[in-house]
């Protein structure tokens, strides 16, 4: 099954994202922040990335802008997340290269049909 990486500096969503996932079958690794996203990324290459925009070190809209400028995104797609999102945002990520946009709190459905 596919591995897919979950960035979100909230420890509650990380926790409930992983057990969903988990339970449908996937190999799911955690960061709560940018710096431990990229270690994450460089040690496993994950096959999907569940990013939140609005975390503490560095935002999620920049991790993209890093992401995209490495040529990573067509091997690593990246579905944007937030609980504060604005069209603004979404429109943001999707010219920067995200897959998709999930407004919090995302339900079950959503998260399955994103993934």
């Amino acid at each position: 099954m596919p591995t897919i990486l979950v960035v979100d500096d909230e420890l509650g969503i990380r926790a409930l994202l992983s057990e969903i996932l988990t339970d449908e079958g996937h190999t799911v690794e955690l960061a709560e922040n940018a710096a431990q996203a990229r270690a994450v990324r460089q040690r496993c290459q994950p096959d999907l990335v569940l990013l939140d925009i609005w975390m503490p070190d560095v935002d999620g809209i920049t991790l993209l802008k890093e992401w995209a400028g490495g040529g990573l995104l067509p091997t690593m797609p990246v579905i944007m997340m937030s609980g504060h999102g604005t069209i603004d945002t979404a429109v943001e990520a999707t010219k920067f290269g995200a897959a998709a946009f999930l407004e919090k709190p995302i339900t079950l459905q959503k998260l399955l049909k994103a993934v």
